[in-house]
């Protein structure tokens, strides 16, 4: 087969003037200009280079299809001619030669529009594409190392994700995928505060640390900051297992304490009688130290805790003298309103000054609901009037015209923050008074419900005032301005420091403006939303006329005999008829056979638990004579997502346990009455707050905290109860009666690993410890439920030794109280 004629070589090159023959010449990549048969016009010395040459002109007296691979030069003429056709830019990549090239075509035109010429620019991308695969396999041998080490690897971010661990890592601790450091790692410490990490994160330094986990193992860790592939900071931490280490230097060390043990006892025996007189003498100054210490902070606590708890305490006196002197009905009743609404400040306070590390640490939840911001202001101040006449001083309030009848926000806290800044300012003020302004900030407000809102407070009084060097320190807890304030005024200094904490919680910041003898000013802002005054005055009315009808039927379905009893009770005191049954299977056969008002329904139950039995008396096939009746959940599990779970099962509200009776009669009132499910700002989801804040799952977490938590809480649990003794009494006896039973067949339970039993047999413990104010023991009891719920039968056995431990004081504790005094 015969080629087809060569073009024929142009008798003359391309004109190029000094300007565009310096563009060609300054260019980085390849650049030549050919003609439409390929032969090279100009070229600058990068194309020379390309194609081996050493000089641009070489290249210019050649052909270009004559310079490439015949493949190459096929797919060139290809896409040259093309260009020529469609007379427009071509871009294209290719390999040539084991050379990875990038090429553009520009045609240019005669003033006809006929192509004569076409430039082409050519990037060589070899040498990036090689660093990019030397990168990759760096890469895959570095992972290969980590992998490979003996040893924990992973890389922590600032958001405390774990994105890496190697195969070490993953083997002891599991796969951190979707899971905090702290989780993944399962830390005892719930705050990352002092971590050398974030400490090794926030300084840019490398730190090191021995560090032991939940399982007694110990670690020695590396923490190097770097930044990782896609330019983000990171903690890489290396971990070396040197537990057998810790215990061969533990065995070194009692080993050393057992030979100086020896030479003591030598030494002791020839100088016994100096040695007795030296130890008396140490024992007695040890003694004196202890008391004088113990004795100190005794005086220290008993006056931190009187400041927050005098103001609130004296107005509770105060109206309770008042109510007693009055022979008025109207305005004895309001007295004793006022004593209720300062025992609840009282009451808040005191949760408050317990919770202090949570409140520092962030983790106090906030309430959005509508309230009347007059109402809280008023409450506030009522509980100070009475020291403020003592003293002669007035009390005013001013709020702007423009400040909304409704906002939505957290009133409680709200009104603690005003509590203890007007309490501050009546105590430091001898004559004058004290003012409270709020008003609405620069820039007006949208009447609208639901539009943003951000009002500013001020309390100033005309007090002492405030040195200017002690400003800071009177945010600080346990601190004043000096210590002669203290000892004239008293208190703990703890009142700002909650109120500075409270108020950032918020999302404001407190300041304070103050010149000595003088007065001072508290001021702060804070972000709100416009509340529906019409919303606010429905649930007044609501919660005031809300009560359902006297012989309700309802069913009760609750395997706890406890929770039993105690509901039963609470139903029959307000004329209600209920039916008790043990599981859901028993629930749904009565159901079947009679119509009730109401079902409540606990959560966890042995044969059937309540979200199962729910979803099959919803279910029209299911043989109930009334699929729709209310259903609501008795259970202990009153976290995040768990009311949308039930809500989702065909439940209408839930009760949190600890029952509150409050709480309990209110829910049961809207689930009868229609009411659609509560939200968290509920009476049912308050009753769920105030459980947790009186001592419901938070006592383990204080626990781990190191705040300690009180093995019982008897206040608290005659509280839930409405302050029944006789109803504490009966939860007593059967608390007596079936726990020993119930812990019997947890410890077969777990022998036999039977985990459902074990988990049920773990959470009626829990509940029923909780009702009759065992805390410590409920405490534990969650402990071995988590375990039961995680199979893990070495956690689950060793917390049940601790539980055991625990129910036994708590028998130990009920048995004396219901012995005759």
């Amino acid at each position: 087969m015969a080629l087809p004629p060569r073009p024929a070589r142009p008798t003359s090159y391309v004109s190029m003037d000094e300007t565009s023959r310096a563009l060609l010449e300054s260019s980085m990549e390849s650049s030549l200009v050919i003609d439409v048969s390929g032969y090279v016009l100009a070229a600058n010395l990068m194309a020379a280079k390309l194609f081996g040459m050493e000089t641009p002109g070489e290249l210019e007296q050649a052909n270009i299809y004559d310079l490439l691979p015949r493949d190459s030069a096929d797919s060139r003429r290809a896409r040259i001619s093309e260009a020529i056709e469609a007379v427009r830019s071509l871009r294209f990549e290719e390999e040539v030669s084991g050379r990875s090239l990038v090429h553009s075509i520009v045609p240019v035109t005669n003033p006809w529009g006929e192509v004569t010429r076409l430039a082409i620019n050519t990037l060589d991308l070899t040498e990036l594409h090689r660093t990019d695969e030397d990168l990759r396999r760096e890469q895959q041998r570095q992972i290969f190392f980590m992998e490979s080490l003996p040893g924990i690897v992973y890389h922590l971010y600032p958001d405390q994700s774990i994105r890496y661990a190697n195969r070490y890592f993953r083997k002891y601790f599991g796969s951190p995928k979707g899971k905090k450091c702290a989780e993944a790692l399962n830390c005892a410490n719930s705050s990352c505060e002092g971590c050398p990490p974030m400490e090794s994160m926030e300084s840019d330094r490398t730190q090191e640390w021995d560090w032991t986990d939940a399982r007694g193992r110990t670690f020695h860790l590396q923490c190097s900051p770097m930044t990782d592939s896609a330019g983000e900071r990171m903690i890489m931490v290396l971990g070396i297992d040197i537990t057998d280490r810790k215990r061969a230097e533990d065995a070194l060390k009692i080993a050393h304490d057992k030979s100086e043990d020896k030479v003591r006892r030598r030494t002791r025996e020839l100088e016994r009688a100096n040695a007795e007189l030296t130890s008396k003498s140490t024992r007695l100054v040890a003694a004196m130290k202890k008391a004088d210490a113990a004795t100190r902070a005794k005086s220290a606590f008993l006056a931190n805790m009187s400041h927050e708890i005098r103001t609130p305490l004296n107005a509770v006196l105060g109206m309770a003298e008042l109510a007693l002197r009055v022979e008025d009905p109207s305005r004895k009743n309001e007295c004793l309103g006022r004593v209720l609404e300062a025992g609840t400040s009282l009451l808040t306070v005191i949760n408050d000054i317990l919770d202090f590390s949570k409140i520092e640490a962030r983790k106090l939840p906030l309430e959005r609901i509508d309230f009347d911001i007059r109402e809280v202001l008023r409450t506030a101040l009522d509980m100070h009037r009475l020291h403020a006449a003592d003293k002669g001083l007035t009390l005013v309030a001013e709020v702007g015209d423009d400040v909304p009848l409704a906002i939505v926000g957290d009133p409680g806290r709200l009104r603690q923050v005003l509590v203890n800044l007007v309490a501050n300012a009546v105590k430091f003020t001898e004559a004058g008074g004290v003012t409270v302004r709020i008003g609405v900030a620069p820039g007006g407000v949208d009447t609208a419900p639901g539009s943003p809102l951000t009002l500013e407070f001020a309390v100033a009084d005309t007090g002492i005032g405030i040195p200017k060097k002690k400003r800071r320190a009177i945010f600080k807890s346990f601190l004043q301005a000096d210590d002669s304030i203290t000892r004239k005024h008293g208190g703990t200094g703890l009142g700002l420091a909650i109120c500075k904490l409270l108020v950032e919680l918020m999302g404001g910041t407190l300041e304070v403006e103050s010149e000595e003898g003088r007065g001072s000013t508290f001021f702060f802002a804070i972000d709100f939303s416009v509340g529906d005054p019409e919303a606010l005055e429905q649930d007044r009315a609501e919660a005031a006329t809300a009560a359902p009808r006297p012989g309700l039927r309802v069913l009760l379905a609750d395997d706890n005999a406890l929770n039993r009893s105690l509901a039963m009770d609470l139903l029959a005191e307000k004329g209600y008829e209920a039916v008790a049954v043990e599981n859901g299977v028993q629930a749904l056969e009565a159901v079947r056979r009679e119509r009730f008002d109401l079902v409540l329904m606990d959560v966890q139950m042995p044969v059937m638990d309540g979200i199962t039995a729910t979803r099959a008396i919803r279910d029209p096939g299911s043989g109930a004579l009334d699929s729709e009746v209310p259903i609501v959940a008795l259970t202990a599990h009153a976290l995040k997502g768990d009311r949308e779970r039930f809500l989702a099962a065909g439940m209408n509200d839930y009760i949190a346990k600890p029952i509150r009776i409050d709480a309990f009669y209110a829910t049961v009132a809207g689930a009868v009455n229609g009411a659609q499910a509560p939200g968290a700002d509920s009476v049912a989801g308050a009753g769920v707050a105030a459980g947790v804040a009186a001592g419901g799952n938070d006592c383990a977490e204080d626990r781990q905290e190191g705040n300690g938590c009180p093995a019982f809480d008897r206040g608290t649990a005659l509280e839930m109860l409405g302050g029944n003794r006789a109803l504490l009494g009966r939860m007593d006896a059967i608390f007596l009666r079936d726990t020993p039973g119930e812990m019997e067949e947890l410890a077969v339970a777990l022998a036999d690993q039977r985990w459902d039993e074990a988990l049920r047999l773990a959470h009626s413990i829990k509940s029923s410890a909780r009702t009759v104010g065992a805390r410590r023991a409920g405490a534990q009891a969650e402990q071995v439920e988590f375990f039961c719920r995680q199979q893990d039968h070495t956690s689950a056995t060793r917390e049940y030794k601790a539980l055991e431990s625990e129910i036994r004081s708590a028998l130990e504790f009920l048995a004396r109280e219901a012995a005759p005094k």
